[in-house]
């Protein structure tokens, strides 16, 4: 009998997620399962990994991503896979899909939820550029954010998988780009892989930095991490300043600096909270973005950290959450390796 993986929550996590709050476990091969009407069976190759989840690991508290997990449940990512059966004539055995997946080597899904795969995409450029952290990438620049040619454009987490997208998308659609990021490695990661020229190293002085990459001032801010960085942006907007949350990944703190509103009146200043879930077109917007940037300049990169074996989840999982990852944190499965 064939068995396949699955990942599951063994236990509410503490302060710190640890591997150990996980199980890997064998179950047995859905083959036998007959599929109903737009069905398919997938093969999962790719799994997409999102410290977003953090917030619902035995909250009691869903998001636009999802319910709450508790201890016997299964997260889901953003999964590359591969249509091993199938129970709907639009889709072909073979075809690799995208589509939000439980961690587990197969699954049966309803189509519905399937998003094909152009042929000419690499796994891994739909795992960053193109996929779920691409698309909120480019959503919040563009669609919330309202990105201009000449912005002045922050982004704080740059070194991590959405923030690596958005540095590329900001300065290929004419900003200039300031990205900060935690130590030597990753700001070095900034300049040297993705080619980011002011460049703020926030365990150096978040503020200092700032001042003296950005001093006149801030048009745009992509916050991915809050806290003490959403309070640093604030001062430093210029008229019109538009700041985008996307993402929580620092502590919480008090915000002093809006005790006084008026700086947002004065400042005509939008603070804007994004999901990526309100916006399904940017998934085709930022796939054109990189194909119109591929034929006619030095491609995209795919920033990402690459983790084999399912097995391995929970570590790549907890890694993440500690900042050892550049780019986006990705785990191939046995199939995903397998030669094409």
């Amino acid at each position: 009998m064939n068995e396949s993986e699955i990942v599951r929550l063994a236990s509410v996590p503490g302060r710190e997620v640890q591997p150990t709050d996980f199980t890997v476990d064998a179950i047995e091969d859905q083959s036998a399962q007959t599929l109903r009407a737009g069905q398919v069976e997938v093969e999962a190759e790719f799994f997409g990994l999102n410290a977003g989840l953090r917030s619902r690991l035995g909250s009691g508290v869903g998001t636009t991503l999802g319910p709450s997990i508790g201890p016997g449940d299964t997260p889901q990512s953003d999964t590359v896979a591969r249509i091993t059966r199938s129970n709907d004539d639009d889709y072909a055995i073979g075809e690799r899909v995208m589509a939000l997946l439980p961690w587990r080597s197969t699954a049966i899904v309803s189509t519905q939820g399937l998003r094909r795969l152009d042929q000419a995409t690499a796994p891994i450029d739909a795992m960053t550029l193109v996929g779920h952290v691409g698309a909120t990438a480019f959503a919040g620049l563009v669609h919330v954010g309202q990105i201009g040619s000449g912005d002045v454009v922050w982004i704080s987490a740059a070194a991590g998988g959405v923030g690596s997208c958005a540095v590329q998308f900001a300065r290929a659609l004419g900003a200039t780009v300031i990205a900060s990021a935690g130590g030597d490695e990753r700001t070095a990661y900034l300049r040297d892989r993705l080619g980011v020229g002011r460049v703020v190293d926030r365990t150096k002085g978040l503020e200092a930095g700032l001042d003296e990459q950005a001093p006149h001032g801030i048009d745009l801010y992509l916050d991915l991490v809050g806290g003490d960085h959403l309070a640093a942006a604030i001062p430093r907007m210029n008229m019109g300043g538009r700041i985008v949350v996307a993402g929580r990944s620092g502590p919480k703190t008090n915000y002093p600096v809006l005790d006084d509103s008026g700086i947002l009146i004065g400042k005509r200043l939008q603070i804007i909270g994004l999901s990526v879930t309100d916006h399904a077109d940017a998934y085709e917007r930022v796939n054109k973005l990189v194909k119109r940037v591929a034929a006619t300049a030095e491609p995209f990169v795919s920033a990402a950290t690459v983790i084999d074996g399912l097995e391995n989840l929970p570590q790549a999982f907890c890694d993440l959450l500690v900042g050892k990852v550049l780019g986006r944190s990705v785990v191939r499965t046995a199939a995903g390796s397998q030669p094409r």
